[in-house]
């Protein structure tokens, strides 16, 4: 992990930066700017944020504060008495007065082009400010009256203004191409084509661990289509877990070319680092005291959504994906298997990004998990129907499928298809007991409504996991 020669700058940059992750509802009296005003459109890492307008006060842009509150939703303490917003705690922490130019900060005073003002219940803050002090590209397209602004991964002392063409590091065959960046029973789990190194730290203010890969690049699809080019960020969400609020990754350098993670954090809370095979696995059970995946009795499953990003897998008589409707029941299932002690959880996929059919199967081998199930919907004729799973190697996995075909189609009430054998290569190629579920057909009417809908969803992932138990149980 590299740091930034000043470290002040780096911390006042993040500290900087929760300003702009904040909605404050404010009275609306104190320092509202009096001058003439015109509002733009605003557009953050290439998406219109809607309702979101920056003011022009006498030639300076002001943004307000809540346009990205979502992405990192930061709180800071409000003192109505004296007008002033504190962001971060001592010593690094930054006060901002409102009607007042001058920002203190641990390192002194910064000095905006204009003064914090309410409007509307919304706090503003000048552009530029954003832009040099809180690592946000920004640029201003004068012809459409549009503010442009792109998000960073740690990075303080980027320019203001964009790469006109982005760069894409050079080909290299001995770089580690990162395919799938996951999180899932509160670990993080990153899958790599060969050996990388980590580097690990932690961030105070706000709390989060960041976590480089040297010489690593990001493989097909992880971008969700984006061009991979230094500073592209994705952001992958997190839901259910109390300490963690979200990941996001980037290209973060291409001398030599590094691929950052950073988990955002809700608290303060201890992690353990470590490697498995060609996963980096980041684990915050128990504060990072929990033993690794695959100890202590423990069974490793990983659940494999399939398709992702430009591959939709069947599509549906309304049009509905069958990509989105398997992540949607993994992830049902990944947190009714987060309640099982005796089981750790991996998912290839936690979002719509694509992972190569070897990818996946290299993540369960390098995991050494005891069960892979890869989940599915089917597409044929619109005659077509009914629940089956599949399995590749008859001694290994047939009582495996069996068990999931018995529970899922108990669940589904649809056709029985049966448990049969097939030569899909994520069940073939895996070296541990693997079935592939197909749940139903989107292009039967009745079939796709049903799967679509949320309390279906949660029956098929309930029957999955009494598969799965009842399998383990017997093996």
């Amino acid at each position: 992990m590299r740091f930034e020669r000043n470290m002040w700058k780096k911390i006042a940059a993040m500290v900087l930066a929760i300003v702009l992750t904040v909605t404050l509802a404010l009275p609306a009296a104190t320092g509202q700017a009096s001058a003439a005003t015109t509002e733009t459109g605003i557009m953050l890492d290439g998406r219109k944020l809607d309702n979101a307008q920056a003011i022009t006060v006498d030639g300076t842009t002001m943004v307000p504060i809540r346009i990205v509150s979502e992405q990192l939703g930061h709180s800071v303490n409000w003192n109505q008495a004296t007008g002033r917003i504190q962001i971060g705690s001592a010593p690094a922490s930054l006060t901002l007065t409102l009607g007042s130019r001058t920002a203190a900060s641990y390192s002194g005073s910064i000095t905006m082009q204009q003064a914090p003002f309410l409007r509307s219940n919304t706090t503003y803050v000048p552009l530029r400010f954003v832009g040099s002090q809180m690592g946000l590209a920004v640029r201003w397209e004068q012809s459409s009256g549009t503010v442009y602004l792109q998000t960073q991964l740690e990075a303080p002392s980027l320019p203001t203004t964009p790469p006109t063409a982005p760069s894409t590091p050079p080909a290299d065959s001995n770089r580690a191409s990162i395919n799938s960046i996951s999180f899932s029973d509160n670990r993080l789990t990153i899958s790599a084509d060969s050996s990388v190194k980590p580097e690990g730290s932690v961030l105070r203010g706000p709390d989060r661990i960041v976590v480089d890969l040297p010489d690593s690049s990001f493989g097909p699809g992880l971008l969700q289509n984006q061009t991979a080019s230094t500073g592209q960020v994705v952001t992958l969400h997190v839901t259910g877990s109390s300490a963690v609020k979200q990941v996001r990754y980037s290209l973060f350098s291409q001398s030599p070319s590094t691929v950052r993670v950073v988990i955002d954090l809700n608290r303060s809370t201890g992690h353990k680092l470590y490697t498995r095979g060609n996963l980096v696995l980041v684990d915050l059970n128990d504060d990072g005291a929990a033993a690794p995946i695959g100890t202590d009795g423990k069974k490793v499953v990983v659940i494999d959504p399939g398709h992702g990003d430009q591959d939709p897998g069947g599509i549906g008589v309304t049009g509905k994906r069958e990509k989105d409707m398997v992540l949607s029941v993994s992830l049902k299932v990944a947190a009714l298997l987060k309640q099982e002690s005796n089981i750790d959880l991996i998912m290839t996929r936690t979002d719509d990004t694509f992972i190569p059919l070897d990818g996946r199967v290299k993540i369960a081998q390098d995991a050494k998990a005891d069960v892979f199930l890869s989940i599915h919907g089917n597409a044929a004729s619109s005659n077509a129907g009914g629940t089956e799973t599949f399995y590749a190697d008859t001694k290994r996995s047939k009582a495996l499928s069996d068990t999931i075909q018995k529970h899922v189609l108990a669940a589904t009430g649809f056709r029985d298809r049966g448990s049969k054998q097939a030569n899909y290569l994520v069940i073939r190629k895996t070296t541990m007991p693997a079935a592939l579920l197909e749940i139903g057909f989107m292009t039967n009417a009745n079939e796709e409504k049903l799967m679509m809908q949320d309390a279906f969803q949660q029956k098929v992932a309930k029957a999955i996991v009494a598969g799965i138990k009842e399998y383990l149980a017997n093996s």
